[in-house]
């Protein structure tokens, strides 16, 4: 009998366990899962504005290659001014989406197919003005 109560204390004990480990991986995606509603609401924001753009006809903005820093500079404020305005948190990859598929960078290469800035380049300038690499 002692040791059948004692089986069955340890069992308990292991399902305790196992039911704190669930409520913590439950949590876990709970958060998951309200951020990946945040980030298809932004993107269907994004997409809605894309469209209206293309419906009006308007050619992206080109920016010459000696302007592109003054410009992360302002990308970034006005990114710094809708989170303050808007108490939304937005992820700065979907910012350089946006600013990617919105504007023309000349780079210095005028090579033949390399004449703009890629989305990864667009993503370092602005990771470098909002201070998250180094320089």
């Amino acid at each position: 009998m002692l040791k059948e109560s004692k089986t069955v204390k340890e069992r308990l004990q292991s399902k305790r366990e196992q039911l704190i480990h669930q409520n913590e991986k439950l949590e876990q995606m709970k958060c998951t899962i309200q951020n990946t509603e945040e980030e298809v609401k932004q993107l269907e924001y994004l997409q809605n504005e894309m469209e209206h753009l293309e419906k009006a006809n308007r050619e992206a903005r080109e920016i010459a290659y000696d302007k592109v820093r003054d410009a992360f500079a302002c990308f970034s404020r006005i990114f710094d001014y809708l989170h303050r305005r808007l108490h939304q948190t937005f992820k700065y990859k979907l910012a350089c989406e946006v600013i990617f598929s919105r504007y023309k960078f000349r780079s210095r290469s005028h090579s033949p197919g390399q004449e703009y800035l890629s989305f990864a380049t667009v993503l370092t300038y602005f990771k470098r003005e909002r201070g998250m690499v180094n320089a």
